[in-house]
């Protein structure tokens, strides 16, 4: 069995949510990611929106 690393990069993951289903799913440069999310905020304002990082294999 073999571990993998797992390192965060620069992009993220925006997800909106509606209950525990996610109604819109957006990965972006970081930068972009922010704006993207700031907007599903104001235009979802009443949903779950999530942002994580998105996580690459380290032995790539």
């Amino acid at each position: 069995m073999t571990e993998t690393l797992e390192t965060p990069t620069t992009h993220r993951r925006v997800r909106v949510w509606f209950g525990g289903h996610p109604i819109a799913d957006h990965t972006a440069m970081a930068e972009q990611a922010v704006q993207y999310e700031e907007a599903m905020r104001r235009r979802f304002a009443s949903l779950r929106v999530t942002s994580e990082p998105v996580l690459v294999d380290a032995e790539r």
